[in-house]
């Protein structure tokens, strides 16, 4: 029990590294890839989503840095690593998902990294305590 908050943080961290690995593998995909003439990439959706993603990816990693610098000062508590843990679990889950629909049919194939990604995020919200279980420890340290 002593070590939850560590290793959730850790999945954490690998939460917020797959995410990212995800938003570099679609920008150098729709910058490659073109429909009608011109490239994925330069269509006002695929902008917009993208720096959603980006913006998004950099929060969680603020987050995650704030969380790792608590841990270093052994301030760490139960509930920052249980945010930490949803946050950037279900952050990575949306991000991939989001990729792997830039990435069109393309995305289910496993040859493109993206789509094994799309396979592992899953888990991610279940290993080291569920979404719902990481919810329920912030609850109750709201006191309720």
């Amino acid at each position: 029990m002593h070590n939850l908050p560590q290793e959730r943080l850790s999945i954490a961290v690998a939460g917020v590294a797959a995410a990212r690995a995800a938003l570099g593998w679609t920008l150098d995909y729709t910058k490659e890839r073109t429909a009608f003439g011109q490239p994925v990439g330069s269509f006002q959706n695929s902008r917009f989503t993208l720096a959603e993603i980006a913006t998004e990816v950099e929060v969680g990693q603020a987050f995650v840095d704030q969380c790792v610098l608590a841990l270093n000062d052994d301030t760490l508590t139960a509930e920052e690593a249980a945010m930490a843990k949803w946050w950037t679990t279900e952050l990575q889950k949306r991000v991939v998902d989001r990729c792997l629909q830039l990435h069109g049919g393309y995305g289910y194939m496993m040859e493109y990294p993206i789509a094994r990604a799309y396979a592992d995020a899953r888990i991610t919200t279940i290993y080291g305590g569920t979404t719902e279980i990481m919810k329920e420890i912030i609850g109750r340290s709201m006191g309720l």
